[in-house]
């Protein structure tokens, strides 16, 4: 296993607690229905955060200066760094919490001087800071997790920070194999991923991670790197079925030998089929998708682009479009990628905005029919542009 060098950038991992960590509260209150509760008041218990008012606010943005008060609290050190030179940290409560994970060089301040507590973090960010801590604190990290669909997104400097705490379980992506390097962390995801490092649980479940753990050996032995396999096809859970798909049908082949021959994995829990395209050709035409779109539309119009494994799409969701972007977004693929971008309803890109969605022609909205069954035609028919939640 290797180690990545430590990485500093101009923000941190915010995990904002309110005012003192130290509080005094006789509990939390507001987490009982909260999916990551056990976390939450597992870092209560362990005095590494507090409530106001036993109020923990666990869907509500985090903070940079609520990092360092976790994190602080977390390492348990009493540093001898008390105070910074930060403009904007002077006299704060979070001064020695930020004085403190600043000399240990799991955060940074920015080159005006100032550190900006106050700020909230993004997904990208948390991952470096997080990393960082892991570092500090000598924790082995891993490489070899499969890239995301939206790995072009992520900044430079967060890659490979990214890439270590998905390939060890700690922080995934959502739908889609979507990161979102650009959204805001919660309070109660930071204290989630903080905890899966502290006591090495995993952030998925334990039968669907080992089956992945176990499908990416045979993908190395075949590829040789999880990087190689990622031109050549893509990973994707549907229901309790773990598929993967190869464009090449040598490759094909081999993985599915390898995975048949391979005792630790059940059989049938892992389908290898043809694919179209590999992770590296989804984020090709979604970085294109966006550029023809921005093109032509209102340089406030916003666009966000994500992969459909399942039916071999890429959807393109925006708030408007115009009949001139249309047309040449259907004019960008015609071989090979016009199937990748056929609705049936509008007879072109598969389209669906927050604004005006187009009718499928089972007679829903595309929203409304994204997954599942539809009404008319029934479970993955294909002149459906994907399923329909709606009930029969």
């Amino acid at each position: 296993m290797n180690k990545y060098k430590k990485l500093m950038v101009l923000t941190a991992l915010t995990a904002a607690l309110g005012t003192s960590a130290f509080a005094a509260s006789t509990g939390i209150t507001d987490i009982s229905n909260y999916w990551g509760k056990d976390a939450i008041q597992y870092f209560y218990n362990q005095h590494y955060i507090s409530g106001t008012n036993g109020q923990f606010r666990p869907n509500e943005d985090i903070t940079r200066e609520g990092a360092a008060a976790i994190i602080n609290n977390m390492i348990g050190e009493d540093s001898k760094v008390k105070t910074t030179n930060f403009s904007d940290v002077k006299g704060r409560w979070s001064e020695r919490a930020i004085a403190s994970l600043v000399d240990k060089q799991i955060m940074s301040g920015y080159s005006n001087g100032t550190f900006k507590p106050e700020q909230k973090i993004t997904r990208e960010e948390f991952a470096v800071i997080a990393y960082n801590y892991m570092t500090y604190k000598g924790m082995s990290t891993l490489e070899g997790a499969a890239p995301y669909a939206d790995e072009a997104k992520i900044s430079s400097w967060a890659r490979q920070a990214v890439d270590a705490l998905a390939a060890a379980g700690y922080m995934k992506g959502g739908n889609y194999n979507m990161f979102n390097p650009k959204q805001y962390v919660t309070r109660g995801e930071a204290v989630n991923v903080l905890y899966r490092i502290l006591t090495g649980v995993k952030e998925t479940t334990q039968s669907q991670d080992g089956l992945e753990s176990k499908a990416f050996k045979d993908i190395k032995d075949v590829y040789g790197s999880v990087k190689a396999f990622a031109s050549d096809g893509i990973m994707y859970w549907q229901g309790d079925k773990l598929h993967i798909g190869v464009k090449d049908p040598k490759n094909k082949q081999k993985l599915a030998d390898a995975i048949a021959a391979d005792k630790d994995i059940p059989a049938e829990s892992v389908y290898v089929q043809k694919s179209t395209y590999s992770y590296d050709d989804y984020k090709n035409l979604m970085a294109q998708a966006e550029k023809i779109y921005k093109a032509t539309e209102a340089t406030n119009a916003t666009v966000s682009t994500e992969p459909d494994y399942l039916n071999e799409k890429v959807v393109l969701t925006v708030s408007s479009i115009s009949k001139e972007t249309q047309n040449n977004l259907n004019k960008a693929w015609v071989v090979p990628f016009a199937s990748s971008f056929s609705n049936r309803s509008r007879g072109g890109f598969p389209w669906y905005g927050t604004k005006s969605l187009p009718s499928c022609s089972c007679g829903h909205l595309v929203r409304q029919c994204r997954f599942g069954r539809c009404p008319l035609y029934g479970p993955g028919q294909p002149d459906r542009p994907r399923g329909c939640r709606l009930p029969l």
